[in-house]
């Protein structure tokens, strides 16, 4: 008998091996967790090295398996947060979370024992007038140990997500008041500066009109042929400082004139020389008043008000100026009695609405 040998062909077919998933579940909290707070979430922002659902590897069947969410970390995390802080009529500050680190990873340490790790790194923000405004940070990790019969991480991640919020109210009562960063509205305030102890110099003070005896300066100026010259100008101290909601920016404004550098000739200390030189301090006095009123409108923002405070401040020096040369030429330098009459009546009717608050 003839024995054919027949060939068995065995073909090889690869072996894949399966990794283990596992997926966080976060469980909702009472809001109670939170018994006053003025934020809500609006957004959450995933600027983690590796963004994505996965969060890190745990032990899971005795096994090494891979963590991640349901769905993006953006969309849980603002779930699970919106449900902790719900929006309310007390919450006005739309909260940004912006997730710099999120891990938790696990390893086996012996029979039925798993330690883990888990690490969280979020920054805070919101927007004010469509500009980002950098709040605070809060970073956190723990180590932990469990029986491998205990998802025991899940817990934790919801207590670490909780105290995010915890974390974040009470940064927020604390300073509150406290920093321009919360600040929601700017309130101007202005206030007029009047140093009694300064020897050399006048403040301004409707009920204390100028005398020759604030004329200190030298009275022969070489080459000049006018009877008297006075010094005038203004200048403004800003501070600021928060308070409630808001931040208030305090403007603290002096109108002065210099004895030192003003003067008049002996022979030129007349009533009718003296009016004349009180008429320009009253000028600088309105001229102040437009600059305020220029600031009002001006609308100032929280997150740049001191460049256009100081905008505005160099504009009302140079109409001071201009107006005080007009005031000059028009009355000749008080010579022209017609004309000095007509400033004198315009200007006493500004100074008089200043005080009555008709401007």
């Amino acid at each position: 008998m003839l024995l054919i040998p027949v060939l068995m062909l065995l073909c090889a077919r690869p072996v894949f091996a399966q990794t283990n998933k596992v997926t966080l579940k976060l469980q909702k909290q009472s809001p109670a967790l939170l018994k006053s707070y003025k934020f809500f979430v609006q957004e959450v922002e995933d600027k983690r090295k590796s963004p994505g659902a996965g969060i890190g590897r745990v032990i899971s069947g005795g096994q090494e398996a891979s963590l991640s969410f349901a769905s993006s970390i953006e969309k849980e995390m603002l779930t699970h947060w919106s449900f902790t802080a719900p929006k309310n009529n007390q919450t006005y500050l739309p909260l940004y979370i912006t997730v710099k680190d999120f891990r938790i990873n696990e390893k086996k340490a012996g029979p039925n024992k798993v330690t883990g790790e888990i690490t969280l790194d979020v920054s805070f923000r919101w927007y004010r007038n469509m500009q980002p405004v950098e709040l605070t940070s809060y970073q956190t990790s723990a180590n932990y140990t469990r029986p491998e019969n205990d998802p025991y991480y899940e817990k934790i991640a919801e207590q670490i997500l909780n105290q995010t919020l915890v974390h974040f109210t009470n940064w927020m009562n604390t300073n509150a008041g406290k920093t321009p960063s919360l600040a929601r509205n700017l309130v101007l305030v202005f206030k007029e500066i009047r140093n009694r102890n300064d020897r050399d110099t006048v403040f301004y003070d409707s009920a204390r009109p100028l005398i020759w005896a604030d004329f200190r300066g030298q009275s022969s100026k070489p080459g000049s042929r006018y009877a008297a010259a006075v010094f005038t100008s203004f200048a403004y101290e800003g501070k600021s400082y928060p308070k409630g909601d808001d931040l208030v920016v305090e403007i603290g404004l002096k109108i002065f004139m210099v004895k030192s550098m003003s003067w008049g000739r002996p022979e030129s200390r007349n009533a009718g020389t003296l009016r004349h030189e009180q008429l320009h301090f009253d000028v600088t006095r309105i001229v102040v008043e437009r600059f305020k009123k220029n600031l009002i409108k001006a609308e100032l923002t929280i997150d740049d008000f001191d460049s256009e405070i100081q905008y505005q401040f160099l504009e009302t020096y140079r109409e001071m100026n201009r107006e005080q040369e007009a005031y000059d030429g028009e009355t000749g330098h008080g010579l022209n009695a017609s004309a000095q009459a007509a400033w004198d009546r315009k200007i006493t009717s500004e100074i008089s609405g200043i005080y009555s608050g008709t401007q």
